[in-house]
């Protein structure tokens, strides 16, 4: 349980503060799902962790510009496309 917690606490650490707002007042699980897929992503598994969120295509509304180098940017793309998803 304490390896999910940091794992959440880094992603949360990632986000803008509009971000973070928004996604600390999701249900926990969903925030551990997301924050989970990140770490996946960040790690290597880009394709899986990645598949329902679009990192690059800069006219989508809501979506960073996808340097996967960076976890900050896949974070808040990843928290965007959430938000417009479940408003």
């Amino acid at each position: 349980m304490a390896a999910e917690e940091g794992v959440l606490a880094e992603f949360l650490d990632l986000l803008t503060p509009e971000n973070r707002q928004w996604f600390e007042s999701r249900p926990e699980a969903e925030q551990r799902e997301v924050a989970t897929r990140h770490l996946e992503a960040v790690q290597g598994d880009k394709e899986h962790a990645l598949g329902a969120y679009d990192t690059h295509d800069t006219d989508v509304s809501g979506v960073a510009v996808g340097d996967l180098q960076d976890p900050a940017h896949v974070a808040n793309a990843m928290v965007r496309q959430e938000r417009e998803r479940r408003p």
